[in-house]
């Protein structure tokens, strides 16, 4: 009977409602639709109920405001069995998924690395609709493109029954083939195991698939070896390094041993505990007819033999000690032999302490040339610093004084005074100057106030520096020098201290009781 409705997708009753599309499909894809035989899904007493989340709808903007399950839609408050009782088979499995861990070997062809390479694969298999997808864990550099490796679909088997794989069809230790790809089952999840468990069809243990030689060479990092010998060689040659002990830098620094030794001529050799390195010094002496050299050798590690290694190439144990050294029997210093006359108190005295050894005393001391200087030191001009000035006397190349950090750091106090010129001239018995002591480096400074009207310009009077007391054997001003009511001569000018500030009365009360 001919239908009043018209042909249109929606408008004709008969129609299946729940098709999704109603695209044309050729003649060659509806031959093979009618042989596959459409079994009615299967269903499966599932291990353990997955948990209602239902995401929380506090706001449009929050990211799972839209999405849906099908948890959110059951009847509430209806028992449990009636509750399964209704369900399709589509809402019961929903969310249930048997994961499967496998792996297939894949030729690798003009490669001097591999013949083949072991492709590690994730099964994931849907109850809900029982398709299946294959996704590949990506390695890195492995040239080849990994991630979704099938999209999830309903898959044939491969023995022509034009059915559809169903769970039966997955075995830990057993082959499944998939699209021409046979695929080696090694592992699945828990819950998959509790599956089979329910069904009767208990999973065999998993096995490790092992690996190929592009995971062995790549994924292994490679952990290198330092070479600490080389890079304290290096860093000493640079004129860095550091001690290798620190306990024995702290406690033996600037305690060095000192013997008396003798080869064609006498020397002195150093042994320097802090960091077990050795030195040996040219006894010279005036007219002696030999060329003044300073070192014999320069300070360094004395390994016990002498080999032409590579640089850096000696160890630690390899070095001479303190118990190496012996009177009486000769020290080999790169097949030079050495002869030991003796020591100096201190070195006997470490001997006797550390190793119970009676080391004697004795040997030609180094020759100290007396020191003439002709040196003529100037008066100071009173412009700049005197130790400044003196630089240029002592060296062609002056250097800055150095300072007393400890003393700049503590000090950092400022002791100011109210003092006026101590003269009879009518013009100057009336200005007023505020005199500041620095501790931190014993200097001066002398400033004047504003005074309106009085044609006397304002400001420092005097640069801040260390000024001469010539009441004091010219010796530098210091805080005791600088009492209330006593008259003070700073550069030639003559000033009665008048007062001072509150903290400089509250400074000299607590260090000057």
């Amino acid at each position: 009977m001919a239908s009043a409705f018209p042909k249109l997708p929606g408008f004709v009753p008969t129609q299946e409602l729940d098709k999704p599309n109603f695209r044309k499909v050729s003649s060659v894809k509806q031959e093979q639709n009618r042989e596959i035989k459409q079994l009615p899904n299967k269903e499966y007493p599932v291990p353990r109920k997955q948990p209602v989340q239902i995401p929380p709808q506090s706001g449009m903007f929050n990211p799972d405001y839209l999405s849906t399950t099908h948890a959110m839609h059951m009847p509430k408050n209806v028992a449990n069995d009636s509750e399964e009782l209704y369900q399709p088979s589509w809402v019961k499995m929903d969310r249930h998924v048997l994961r499967f861990s496998g792996y297939f070997k894949e030729a690798v062809v003009e490669s001097a690395l591999e013949n083949y390479r072991i492709r590690k694969i994730t099964i994931f298999y849907y109850l809900e609709d029982h398709s299946l997808s294959i996704t590949e864990p990506k390695q890195e550099n492995s040239g080849v493109p990994q991630g979704a490796f099938l999209k999830r679909q309903k898959v044939l088997r491969a023995d022509g029954s034009k059915t559809f794989i169903i769970p039966e069809d997955f075995r830990i230790n057993q082959d499944i083939e998939i699209f021409g790809k046979t695929i080696r089952l090694y592992d699945c999840d828990q819950y998959t195991r509790e599956f089979y468990e329910g069904i009767g069809q208990q999973q065999a243990s998993s096995f490790n698939p092992g690996c190929d030689s592009f995971e062995t060479k790549t994924m292994t990092k490679y952990v290198p070896q330092k070479d600490t010998v080389m890079k304290d060689y290096l860093e000493h040659k640079l004129g860095g390094g550091k001690v290798t002990s620190q306990k024995q830098f702290l406690e033996n620094d600037r305690k060095v041993l000192k013997f008396y030794v003798f080869s064609d001529i006498d020397y002195v050799l150093h042994y320097y505990l802090a960091d077990d390195t050795i030195e040996i010094k040219e006894i010279n002496s005036a007219n002696s007819g030999r060329v003044p050299f300073p070192m014999m050798l320069r300070r360094q590690k004395l390994p016990r033999k002498f080999s032409l290694n590579q640089p850096g190439q000696t160890y630690a144990e390899d070095f001479i000690r303190p118990q190496d050294i012996q009177f009486g029997q000769p020290l080999i210093i790169y097949n030079r032999k050495f002869f030991i006359k003796g020591c100096d108190p201190f070195t006997r005295y470490y001997y006797q302490e550390k190793f119970n050894v009676d080391f004697p005393l004795g040997g030609q001391e180094e020759y100290q040339q007396e020191q003439k200087s002709n040196i003529i030191i100037p008066p100071h001009n009173g412009i700049g610093d005197e130790q400044d000035s003196l630089g240029y006397i002592y060296r062609l190349q002056p250097k800055p004084p150095k300072k007393d950090f400890f003393k700049w750091v503590d000090n950092q106090v400022n002791l100011r005074f109210l003092a006026m010129f101590n003269t009879t001239k009518p013009e100057d018995k009336d200005r007023v100057f505020v005199i500041t002591y620095f501790l931190n480096d014993d200097s001066l400074l002398v400033y004047e106030p504003t005074v309106r009207n009085s044609g006397i310009p304002d400001g420092k009077f005097l640069e801040k520096r260390k000024y001469k007391n010539v009441n004091n054997n010219n010796e530098y001003f210091i805080p005791q020098d600088l009492i209330v009511g006593n008259e003070v001569v700073i550069n030639g000018w003559r000033f009665q201290l008048l007062d001072c500030d509150e903290f400089t009365k509250k400074w000299y009360a607590e260090n000057f009781k």
